[in-house]
């Protein structure tokens, strides 16, 4: 938008347009979008408590082994700057969710900035959805334009400054004359810390659009969506702090014993950068053994299956095409310390697989045709395919099911001019929910138009063209469905001409031009063809007759 000084009245309408585009773009922010942003951020919500949790425990053990060993000690005292680090930035977080809570609420109590009634709470034990999950203005002030735009310049800065700090953490670390005592724990320090910096999703940078021009992170991700959008998103900062927060005390926790030490008591931990993905987008994580020793020949598997082993940590990735919860189990061997057997160690980890979010809406081709196999997908954000329930009503139609997400809508006898498809959810917590429906027109297929083979009649009929042509078609040109296909069954054939002394008729059973090619051998230009009484079947099995065709051939 423009700023001060003057506006020539072709800018002052530019700016007008912009406005109404922007809060018709609100308006039609479905309803099923803001439910799966809502899904979005729960899952996101409860993947960070569990990273809490594995991180407590590495912390745990560090503090119990802390006593006695000074290495432990240092591990511990970097362990709690980590946490602090993590922790600023997600109170940020917290108390941006905060306000805008209060803006999009009451003004008084954050928890008006919820829905209140029991069905805005998606996921049992979550967060209810927002009161104005399709509000786009309230965020995009308070980021974009309250002093100078200076909250959403702090918030990147604060992202970039959290992930700068825990890795300046381990540089310390590193350099530690207790921890690092020994060249291969500092080596193994220094090459995390690279690991972690290329691997870890804590960035908000600047990019550049599909205009060629920067636009700042905040811009990009948090101005332009409604606010149950920004709220996932900074869940999903949040999550990636934890995570990072879990890379960086894990890689401290490994260091105290990367030279001899070894723990008593070793726990399983599954480690990824992000636990939602795209569809056909990798998931990736790391499995390994809370301050175990790198040199250990410990055996991974994930479902049974033996996986790499790279200096102490199981290298898992997988790519996920559908969307949904993933789960999988995870097995450690390990050798005893004394050479005595090995301990076994087994955990559960699961991520979850979202598809792309978008709302995409071409009201006048919704059409569904009698007698073809009209497919039709269907995909709720964050829900299992399998949970979701897909029926028609209306029109005639009926549904069949191909494969979780995929359906064909089937419409043996047309029963109305309308058809609704309706989607339900099965949710975590065991309630069915409706994510919404759709209306569809029902129609017939077209008729189909008779031709010569590929000679036509709707201008100049070319004799030498029609003499070569095999077979009639009835052809559909420019039908939008693909592989649709109509068949002759017969035809009647007049030609009257100079040399045929009168008309000339030949009735044909099939397809076929061969019965009428002696006919066309005796015409010549001028002289008049007519196609008539011509029987068609189509996709629907009904037999129907096309218009006659004809006229004089040249």
């Amino acid at each position: 938008m423009a700023g001060g000084g003057k506006v020539s009245a072709r800018q002052k309408m530019i700016n007008m347009m912009y406005l109404v585009l922007t809060a018709l773009l609100a308006l039609n922010v479905s309803k099923e979008i803001i439910k799966a942003f809502n899904l979005i951020e729960n899952s996101l919500d409860n993947s960070t408590k569990n990273i809490v949790q594995k991180n407590t425990a590495v912390l745990g053990s560090l503090v119990k082994t802390a006593a006695e060993n000074k290495a432990a000690a240092a591990a511990v005292a970097y362990c709690n700057q980590v946490q602090s680090t993590s922790k600023a930035l997600i109170d940020r977080l917290n108390a941006i969710k905060n306000e805008l809570l209060l803006r999009s609420g009451d003004q008084k109590d954050p928890k008006m900035g919820r829905k209140q009634e029991p069905e805005a709470m998606l996921v049992k034990g979550g967060v209810a959805e927002l009161a104005q999950g399709d509000n786009m203005e309230v965020h995009g002030n308070y980021f974009m334009k309250e002093n100078g735009g200076k909250n959403g310049t702090d918030l990147q800065d604060a992202i970039n400054k959290a992930r700068k700090d825990m890795l300046g953490i381990m540089q310390k670390a590193s350099n530690d004359p207790v921890l690092a005592a020994s060249p291969e724990t500092k080596k193994m320090l220094m090459e995390r810390m690279k690991a972690i910096e290329e691997k870890t999703s804590l960035y908000a940078n600047n990019a550049t659009n599909s205009s060629g021009t920067e636009q700042t992170w905040v811009s990009m991700y948090l101005e332009h969506s409604p606010l149950a959008g920004v709220f996932a998103m900074l869940s999903k900062v949040e999550n990636d702090s934890r995570s990072m927060e879990a890379e960086v005390m894990q890689a401290l926790a490994e260091s105290v014993n990367a030279a001899d030490y070894k723990f008593d008591k070793l726990i399983p931990v599954v480690s990824a950068s992000t636990s939602a993905v795209l569809t056909n987008q990798t998931y990736e994580a790391n499995i390994l053994l809370a301050a175990y020793n790198s040199k250990a020949q410990m055996v991974v598997t994930v479902n049974g299956r033996p996986i790499e082993v790279v200096d102490g940590v199981g290298k898992y990735k997988v790519t996920s095409a559908s969307p949904g919860s993933q789960k999988y189990k995870v097995g450690i061997q390990v050798p005893k310390p004394n050479g005595g057997g090995s301990d076994n160690y087994e955990t559960e980890a699961e991520y979850s697989v979202f598809a792309p979010q978008a709302a995409i809406s071409a009201d006048e081709l919704n059409v569904v045709y009698v007698g073809l196999p009209n497919p039709i997908s269907v995909s709720v954000g964050g829900v299992d395919p399998k949970n979701v329930s897909v029926t028609a009503t209306g029109g005639g139609v009926s549904l069949r099911a191909n494969k979780p997400g995929s359906y064909n809508a089937i419409i043996p006898t047309r029963n109305g001019n309308e058809c609704m498809i309706n989607v339900t959810a099965k949710l975590p917590d065991g309630r069915t929910v409706s994510m919404g429906s759709k209306k569809f027109k029902v129609r017939n297929v077209p008729r189909p138009v008779f031709k010569a083979g590929s000679v036509g009649f709707s201008g100049p009929i070319s004799l030498a063209a029609m003499k070569v042509q095999a077979n009639a078609v009835a052809a559909l040109d420019n039908f939008v469905y693909d592989g649709v296909k109509y068949d002759v069954l017969s035809y009647r054939f007049t030609c009257i001409g100079r040399r045929t002394n009168g008309p000339k008729i030949q009735v044909v059973n099939g397809s076929s031009l061969a019965p009428i090619s002696a006919f066309l051998k005796m015409l010549g230009p001028g002289d008049l063809i007519q196609f008539d009484q011509i029987k068609v079947i189509g996709p629907d099995k009904v037999p129907k007759f096309l218009d006659n065709v004809g006229g004089s051939v040249n």
